[in-house]
């Protein structure tokens, strides 16, 4: 077989293997190349007039282009791609942050303040269901609708009704009282608990939206 046969050969094999090694980083590439025709080179070295079986088997017997790429690919894998100016930032939680912010003090807009933070709770993937449940339900309608009805006329209303004898002459007075009271203690220990809750909860939440977004460290 003359040598341009051989050459030929020799081409056609190293351009599958320049075209399967497209997944390899540039260096790496370039020396699995240089390896591979270093070893051709080393084959053909003592066989000037091989014929075209002898090349075939030969580049057999170096194996195929893809499966030299794949043991390459698994023994030295590619560094993902990395995004200029991206590197050690973390990711923004500006949702999470809006969604505690209208859950507390966006719950001074009565019930649309509260239900906007809910939306944006519900939104976020960061936060796992149970935590989600839990800013939905510790106080629902949040701290400022509990201000708002605290502030709402009620309590408890009493009347007395005097009952006259058949003389005319007043007798007895019943006193009737309406509505429901709390007793202080309780209603002051309910009232800080309405107010105090969703905001240890909120920053529950943002605490663990923070971990859960840093950047890993290798």
């Amino acid at each position: 077989m003359t040598n341009s046969t051989a050459d030929r050969l020799v081409d056609e094999y190293l351009t599958r293997l320049a075209g399967a090694s497209q997944a390899l980083s540039p260096d790496r590439r370039t020396e699995l190349l240089a390896e591979i025709r270093g070893h051709i080179a080393a084959s053909l070295s003592g066989a000037a007039d091989a014929d075209e079986a002898a090349v075939r088997t030969m580049l057999d017997r170096i194996g195929d282009p893809a499966d030299i790429v794949a043991a390459a690919v698994e023994n030295d894998p590619p560094e993902p791609p990395s995004v200029p100016g991206t590197q050690g930032r973390r990711p923004g939680i500006s949702l999470e942050v809006g969604a505690v912010v209208m859950l507390t003090a966006g719950s001074l807009v009565p019930v649309i303040g509260w239900l906007v933070g809910v939306i944006l709770l519900w939104s976020s993937g960061v936060w796992r269901r149970s935590e989600k449940l839990l800013g939905t339900l510790i106080v629902p309608g949040g701290p400022g609708l509990a201000l708002l009805i605290a502030t709402l006329p009620g309590g408890q209303s009493c009347s007395s009704t005097s009952i006259s004898t058949i003389s005319g002459q007043v007798g007895t007075t019943r006193e009737a009282c309406t509505g429901f009271v709390l007793p202080p203690a309780l209603g002051i220990a309910l009232m800080l608990f309405v107010l105090i809750a969703p905001i240890v909860v909120a920053i529950v939440l943002i605490s663990r939206a923070r971990a859960r977004t840093a950047p890993a460290h290798p």
